[in-house]
């Protein structure tokens, strides 16, 4: 039988980590409130239906939010708009005049109105709009949810439904109300893809399944691998009255395969499925060659052995099939010579392994795929990365790969690495203070004090690379007269700091005797950095420091982080 995942109403987000498949996605919207003297419930609001079909390669995390039906006064989960509370009823009677909330499912869970999140929805079934006490409000869509009283108040695929007196829907949200006398009654809109306006019967909230060709607002999250296929979409296709829900259903399952490790000489790795019993047989190639065939023991750790002649990049594909002949495979590249890059790897690690790609391809094999994204490094640096494998794969695909396509492409990730490490620098080491006659302009300049000071002790580095935003420098010491020192040097350089003064150098002594438990007595100065003799620059770092006792030797530390 089919796996079944249902997702009734909650109030907050439901996780599934689903196995790789095909999937049916189905989502009912929430119907809206108000209505109470319709005793017809085909003339209440309702929400919307959304179905489509969702094929998954590797195992994912997905995010359900189900929409809460209409009720009083504060808004509904997930969307509904906020109805204006009705004052002077005669006869008791309690209303229910909120909008009904959207049900979708998405790729990123938190708060429902979390934009991020509203941002990464794959398919949503609109909720229903406020009913009046006799007639209908919009109900839930589809391409676009059903008017109110006022024309235009549905939310559509780009828009949120225009309010009557109240607020406009917005994306994820419906409209809230807002009445002009405690007589009136308006209700909120549903919540959708986009909300439905709020007003006397307020506008639905519209679906929304993602395809090759459905709409898609700047910021949304979700790539071409989320797209749906044979979907639909029904206006008022929920139940009035009713919370909003969902359904998850596996159609077919589908292979899988885990790499663990592999060299230059091995590979091992394991396949499975989604369904038991389902595998049909295993291939691996090097080179798309076929080397062997597995057919018994399929779902059992495997372990490949080969030979490569020579220090050329080869590729290693590995393709499960199952009954069905649907398949799975991976490929990476292997070498004896070029071999994926290790955990830890840094930016040097990488820029590294661009140079012996090159080389690689050199020696006169033109098969390089995915080796720069083997790893799962800073995701600036990660998505760059992959974006130039695909690109030079798609070279080599074609068949007009070049040595100097591939230079220029290895150019261009060198470019990138450069430009990260231009952003985040450290260097540390060991200086002694040197001394010389020369003068710092003291901090304070904005109250009125500036004046300077004669300066014969310094810390000076030169060549240091970068240009820090911090840097820091510490030493202690005892005299010959058991005087204990601890000697502190802080310096920034290009940070906004509270008094918007200019950049500064704390030199600071702190001392006391070296057994006595007393408080420590301090001295120093703090100048400002750049004036007179006093510089952080691309000639390096020249600041003042204590020197209570000949020839000081102080450790420093210097940061660029912005």
């Amino acid at each position: 039988m089919a796996k079944i995942y249902d997702f009734n109403y909650k109030y907050g987000e439901q996780k599934v980590v689903l196995p790789p498949g095909k999937y049916l996605l189905e989502c009912w919207g929430a119907a809206g409130g108000g209505g109470c003297k319709i005793t017809d419930t085909n003339l209440r609001s309702k929400g919307g239906y959304s179905k489509g079909e969702l094929t998954l390669k590797k195992e994912t995390a997905l995010y359900i939010y189900t929409g809460e039906k209409g009720s009083n006064y504060a808004p509904t989960f997930n969307g509904g708009g906020k109805a204006m509370m009705h004052e002077g009823l005669s006869n008791g009677e309690t209303l229910y005049c909120n909008g009904g909330g959207a049900t979708d499912i998405r790729l990123i869970g938190g708060s429902w109105d979390n934009e991020q999140g509203l941002l990464s929805r794959i398919i949503v079934a609109g909720g229903g709009g406020r009913n009046n006490f006799e007639t209908k409000g919009g109900d839930g869509g589809g391409d676009a949810g059903g008017d109110g009283s006022k024309a235009d108040s549905k939310g559509t695929q780009t828009n949120g439904g225009k309010g009557q007196v109240g607020l406009d829907g917005s994306f994820g949200k419906g409209g809230s109300a807002v009445s002009p006398s405690s007589r009136e009654n308006y209700g909120g809109g549903g919540g959708g893809w986009y909300g439905g306006g709020s007003g006397y019967n307020a506008g639905g909230g519209s679906g929304y399944v993602l395809t090759e060709n459905s709409y898609k607002p700047a910021g949304y999250i979700p790539t071409k691998e989320y797209w749906l296929e044979n979907t639909s979409m029904t206006v008022g296709g929920g139940i009035a009255e009713e919370n909003g829900k969902a359904k998850i259903t596996l159609l077919q399952g589908l292979p899988f395969l885990v790499i663990s490790s592999y060299t230059s000489e091995q590979a091992v790795f394991t396949a499975g499925h989604t369904e038991e019993n389902k595998l049909s047989k295993i291939e691996w190639f090097i080179d798309d060659v076929l080397k062997e065939a597995f057919t018994t023991d399929l779902y059992l750790e495997k372990t490949i052995n080969y030979t490569l002649e020579d220090n050329a990049l080869h590729t290693l594909k590995i393709v499960v099939t199952d009954i069905n002949n649907m398949t799975y495979e991976k490929v990476v590249t292997i070498s004896k010579s070029i071999m994926p890059l290790p955990t830890n790897a840094n930016l040097q690690d990488i820029s590294t392994k661009l140079t012996e790609i090159g080389e690689g391809f050199k020696n006169g094999k033109t098969s390089i795929i995915n080796i720069l994204a083997l790893k799962n490094i800073d995701s600036s640096l990660n998505n760059t990365l992959v974006e130039l494998s695909e690109k030079i794969k798609a070279l080599f695909d074609s068949g007009d790969a070049s040595i100097e396509n591939l230079m220029n492409q290895l150019i261009q990730a060198n470019n990138t690495i450069t430009q990260l490490n231009s952003k985040y620098k450290y260097a540390t080491g060991t200086t002694e203070v040197q001394k010389f006659s020369g003068k710092a302009n003291m901090y304070g300049g904005k109250y009125g004090n500036t004046f300077d000071r004669n300066i014969n002790d310094w810390i000076k580095i030169d060549n240091l690379g970068f240009v820090p935003n911090i840097f820091y420098a510490e030493h202690e010491n005892v005299t010959v007269n058991s005087v204990f020192y601890k000697c502190v040097v802080f310096a920034i350089c290009n940070i906004p700091i509270f008094s918007n003064e200019q950049d500064f150098t704390i030199d600071t002594s702190f001392s006391k005797e070296k057994l006595d438990n007393v408080d420590f007595r301090a001295a120093g100065i703090v100048c400002t950095n750049n004036e007179r003799d006093v510089y952080i620059n691309q000639n390096g770092v020249c600041i003042p420091a204590s020197n209570n006792y000949f020839n000081l030797h102080y450790r420093w530390h210097a940061i660029k982080f912005i």
